[in-house]
């Protein structure tokens, strides 16, 4: 158990100084910062989206992939979407307009760069970045069971300001493993 406990510190240290640097690019210093992504506030698309799930970003993905979750509505993660064709048309227009490949935020734009534009990522853990900087919490989730967020989708599980857009490694809690950081400003 001490062994465990050991690789875990010394997993989740190398992870910290690795993504650290990375971790810039995906915080938002203030509000209107260009820092992290766009925090998804539409109206419709938080409505329709983020009744079942948090609502992601559209800068977490680019258009071609906003637009195939779009034509998928009859199959979206083993459920059938019912949405009208003015509603389904609005947040079509929003993920596509505010995409990862359209963003002038650096979360976004450091996305675009490990996207090839021959792929399509259709899941979040399709995307190169994401897969490398959850990686290590992973495996540390299937071997604590105090860990309380079991799965990625939760963005605001761990990303304390991820509402807002931020996803620095400064503001990262993950309940039952780390403890609060302070943040020096609120988005």
């Amino acid at each position: 158990m001490k062994d465990l406990h050991r690789l875990m510190l010394v997993t989740l240290a190398l992870a910290a100084f690795n993504v650290h640097a990375a971790s810039e690019r995906y915080y938002k210093e203030a509000p209107g910062s260009m820092g992290g992504f766009l925090a998804a506030k539409d109206p419709t698309y938080v409505k329709e989206c983020g009744s079942c799930h948090f609502p992601y970003s559209p800068g977490l993905l680019p258009a071609r992939s906003w637009e195939l979750h779009m034509t998928r509505l009859d199959k979206h993660f083993g459920e059938t979407l019912n949405l009208n064709p003015a509603t389904q048309a609005a947040v079509r227009k929003y993920l596509t307009d505010n995409a990862a490949d359209k963003s002038p935020y650096e979360g976004s734009i450091a996305f675009m760069e490990r996207i090839k534009d021959s792929q399509t990522p259709y899941r979040l853990m399709e995307v190169r970045t994401m897969v490398e900087m959850h990686r290590i919490i992973l495996e540390v989730i299937d071997r604590r069971a105090k860990i309380k967020v079991r799965k990625l989708t939760n963005c605001n599980g761990c990303h304390t300001y991820a509402d807002e857009g931020s996803f620095g490694y400064q503001e990262l809690l993950i309940p039952g493993l780390t403890v609060q950081r302070r943040r020096s400003s609120a988005p």
